[in-house]
């Protein structure tokens, strides 16, 4: 299970935990599988993330290329911050060990 906020959701995603509305009541049950108008209404409503299948801080199935575009593009508008400029670097040596090490531990697939 993980946390997906609304913007980085796919189709074809499926919720472990349903969606409520303000009151808690469900409004999405658990199982659903998401399609790009349920995306669409999830986000009308203000939703701003929810649980699908799936393991926690895991890629996506990115490249380590795609999850460095991520960064860059999260970072774009403190390029002359030191403290922030730092961060990028950590978090990049983080993604290239972690990257590399899931790589790593990945053998060949088998049928």
């Amino acid at each position: 299970m993980k946390r997906v906020v609304i913007e980085e959701l796919l189709p074809d995603m499926i919720l472990v935990k349903p969606v409520t509305n303000a009151n808690g009541l469900p409004i999405v049950a658990v199982g659903t599988i998401l399609d790009a108008p349920m995306i669409e209404r999830l986000q009308r409503m203000g939703t701003t993330s929810v649980y699908v299948e799936g393991d926690a801080g895991g890629a996506g199935g990115k490249t380590l290329t795609e999850l460095e575009a991520e960064l860059d593009h999260r970072f774009r508008h403190v390029t002359q911050d030191p403290v922030q400029q730092l961060i990028l670097k950590t978090l990049r040596t983080h993604l290239h060990a972690t990257h590399s090490t899931a790589s790593a531990t990945e053998g060949p697939a088998t049928a």
